[in-house]
């Protein structure tokens, strides 16, 4: 009983990071930024906006992303984080 607790804890939290949703909110060719809202843990929105940044970089120049630097909006609930695209 204690072991299918401890599996169904685990699965549950790390099964939360996919409904985080990151939005592109600027994308030059060379940099992308990626939205996400505060509610999530840092380290799980973090990982879904490189994903969403790595996926666009390399869709339209099969370039990798690179994080360069992050800002809140506390208004707004949302970081947002800055990646460049880098080959």
């Amino acid at each position: 009983m204690k072991k299918l607790f401890i599996a169904s804890v685990l699965a549950a939290v790390g099964g939360c990071a996919h409904h985080i949703r990151p939005a592109a909110t600027e994308y030059n060719g060379d940099s992308v930024t990626i939205a996400t809202r505060q509610h999530h843990p840092r380290h799980w929105a973090l990982k879904a906006a490189t994903r969403e940044a790595d996926r666009i970089c390399q869709k339209e120049h099969g370039k990798q992303a690179e994080h360069a630097s992050s800002r809140k909006d506390s208004a707004a609930r949302t970081n947002y984080d800055l990646f460049l695209c880098l080959n």
